[in-house]
């Protein structure tokens, strides 16, 4: 899993963490990708991994409804 940050432009104390990660299906893997909004990466670590299976629902449903984004399903959470 790859992890990515980049300061927010309009200066609040919270930063966007991006996290990258697979998911299997019956054809082969799929790359997704979660952004999470959080105060330091150990937060946005925490808030990622309580909401697994949330996130890998959403992501199971970004497959199944067809993606858009040349194959790849991004999610964005607060």
């Amino acid at each position: 899993m790859r992890r990515d940050h980049q300061p927010i432009e309009n200066g609040s104390d919270t930063t966007d963490y991006t996290f990258h990660f697979q998911i299997s299906n019956g054809r082969g893997r799929q790359a997704c990708s979660v952004k999470v909004q959080a105060l330091n990466i150990q937060d946005a670590t925490m808030f990622f991994r309580q909401n697994w299976a949330t996130i890998e629902l959403m992501a199971r449903d970004g497959m199944a409804g067809g993606c858009r984004d040349n194959g790849r399903i991004k999610l964005i959470a607060p």
